[in-house]
């Protein structure tokens, strides 16, 4: 386990992060977490604790198709405030260095470098001689996104082998069949907002994409019998079918 000393506020999320198997010093949260809005809460805390940033890193690349990317895109452009994301796209931008894929690149674009260089943690900022060290310690990328930071060293062995996150979490078993693609974003819309799916239009809206796009995403659904339509007037009602985890 990885030591850490929470703020009152901070232990929730740190829960979260244990009930996905990042090994905190905190008990796991009783629910699955959002994971999306999670990646928001983690880049508003993520410079006042260096650990959770490094965890964050390390948790993505290994399970990063866990996240429902359009769905991401959206919440980034939706409840972000613009003073985070250039945390989150550093963020992003190590993941894809990591991992060696460049599944967020739609996520890193809704972001934007800090407006001035600084140290990305807030105890190098609040410290001269610190501040100094950060900027020559800085790696390439937190550089082109003006938060300096030394090259991330990712701790894969303070994660929860794959089973373990999904007897915890069952429901992930969808997203990672589904690697992150527009599906997994219609499948979270829907699930957390039936609404949704009162039209392909509106749907297109909530899962950040082309009617076109959503349209062949939900065709697909169809075939793997996870979505239905229902005939309502003129229109077809979408919804979703129980998955077999929930059985």
């Amino acid at each position: 386990m990885i030591g850490t000393t929470f703020k009152t506020d901070d232990s929730n999320l740190f829960a979260q992060w244990s009930r996905v198997g990042a090994s905190f010093n905190e008990q796991p949260s009783e629910a699955s977490p959002d994971l999306e809005r999670l990646l928001l809460e983690t880049a508003r805390m993520a410079a006042s604790d260096p650990r959770l940033f490094i965890m964050a890193a390390t948790w993505l690349s290994r399970y990063g198709d866990l996240i429902a990317k359009h769905r991401l895109m959206k919440l980034i452009s939706q409840e972000l405030e613009e003073e985070y994301r250039p945390c989150l796209g550093l963020l992003l931008e190590i993941v894809k260095h990591l991992s060696g894929k460049d599944h967020f690149n739609g996520a890193i674009a809704k972001c934007q470098p800090a407006p001035k260089p600084q140290p990305l943690f807030e105890v190098e900022r609040r410290n001269e001689s610190f501040r100094r060290l950060a900027e020559r310690r800085a790696s390439a990328i937190s550089r082109q996104w003006n938060l300096w930071t030394a090259e991330i060293e990712p701790k894969y062995d303070a994660l929860r082998p794959s089973a373990w996150i999904v007897m915890m979490n069952p429901e992930f078993r969808e997203r990672a069949a589904l690697k992150g693609d527009l599906r997994a974003s219609i499948v979270e819309e829907l699930k957390r907002n039936p609404s949704a799916g009162d039209s392909e239009s509106k749907l297109a809206k909530q899962a950040g994409a082309t009617r076109v796009a959503v349209r062949g995403a939900l065709e697909n659904l169809e075939l793997m019998s996870r979505i239905d339509r229902k005939p309502e007037g003129k229109r077809s009602r979408i919804v979703l079918h129980e998955p077999a985890y929930a059985a």
